[in-house]
């Protein structure tokens, strides 16, 4: 999000960089040329008091040859999990609601699949339901 202040993923990302950048054996210098960009700015984002961009970290992981993910694994999420775009999550399907839900499926197939692709989602609706018998 523009405007955060960085936080402790960024520290981890920046170390990230910094471990990879010296192994490679690249001054700091010369990456940030490459990424066109001053030392001082580079710095800031290896010690993560800075929170790069995507873009930043896209060009970052192209100069250093390393996918992107390389920078982002295990980094802790701060924020909690939200359902789609904040909604509440949806309450479970109970028993009762089956029926009809069944029924609403089997107009849908009726009215927008042909003979072939009914037959595949009978055998597959036939499938899932031996599956959930056998639990």
């Amino acid at each position: 999000m523009a405007g955060r202040p960085a936080d402790e993923r960024d520290v981890r990302i920046g170390e990230r960089i910094e471990q990879l950048r010296l192994n490679r054996r690249i001054s700091r210098e010369t990456l940030a040329g490459h990424l066109g960009m001053s030392p001082s700015q580079l710095g800031k984002y290896l010690k993560g008091s800075n929170r790069l961009s995507a873009t930043d970290l896209n060009a970052i992981s192209h100069a250093l040859a390393m996918p992107i993910d390389y920078f982002l694994d295990g980094i802790p999420r701060l924020e909690p999990l939200v359902a789609g775009f904040g909604e509440p999550p949806q309450a479970p399907m109970d028993g009762a609601s089956w029926p009809g839900f069944a029924g609403a499926v089997a107009d849908a197939a009726g009215s927008h699949l042909d003979p072939a692709r009914r037959r595949d989602l009978a055998a597959m609706v036939q499938a899932l339901d031996r599956a959930l018998a056998a639990r």
